[in-house]
């Protein structure tokens, strides 16, 4: 009898992870990207552009306007521009808002094989950055153990993006129907003083929406 009625809980549980899935999905694999690497882009801009030409700043300027004015297609267009001009550190964060502004225009596959290419390529921080966004991008049409698995280097203790990584295992086991174990994850998101405000505030709204 035990046995049914975990069984009936297993699958209710699965049904309200779908439904929120329904909800949340789109928000939880797009949100934040681009503030990520907006403040990323204007911390190591800032710094680039004053040791180097100030007409290379002023592309990237132009190029994160576009985007920014709904224009990501064209914005995606100028960070690639950027990326070949530039020297191999800033030529990786252009990359990353090439890609970041192809997955906002809708061109997913195109954005992937941008962040792929970046994750393999491994240049701190970025690299690991990048394979999180391909996992997030991902999300639904690959297995989740795998995706969890890529994720396995960012969810260590003291990685630089460790949060977001484990807002994106949450967002994997919740698409795979793991209500329960995701929201322990956002749960402790929302209780570690450690994470970005911004991304402590999401992880609150899921726990609550969870029924945490």
């Amino acid at each position: 009898m035990a046995d049914i009625f975990r069984e009936i809980d297993e699958e209710l549980q699965q049904e309200r992870a779908a439904k929120l899935w329904q909800r949340y999905g789109g928000w939880l694999i797009a949100v934040a990207v681009g503030v990520v690497l907006a403040v990323a882009g204007n911390v190591f801009w800032t710094r680039y552009s004053t040791d180097l030409q100030a007409k290379r700043g002023d592309s990237y300027e132009a190029a994160a306007e576009l985007v920014s004015s709904g224009n990501p297609k064209q914005g995606a267009e100028a960070f690639a521009q950027l990326a070949d001009d530039a020297g191999s550190g800033y030529a990786t964060l252009a990359r990353l808002r090439e890609a970041s502004a192809l997955a906002e225009a809708g061109d997913t596959d195109a954005a992937l094989a941008v962040f792929e290419k970046v994750a393999a390529d491994g240049q701190a921080p970025y690299g690991e950055l990048a394979r999180i966004w391909a996992v997030r991008l991902r999300i639904g049409s690959a297995d989740a153990a795998t995706l969890i698995a890529e994720l396995g280097p960012a969810l260590a203790d003291g990685r630089p993006w460790r949060p977001l990584a484990v807002e994106t295992e949450a967002a994997v086991r919740l698409q795979a129907g793991e209500a329960g174990k995701a929201a322990e994850l956002y749960k402790s998101l929302a209780d570690d003083p450690s994470t970005p405000s911004q991304l402590r505030a999401r992880a609150t709204e899921m726990v609550k929406a969870l029924g945490g």
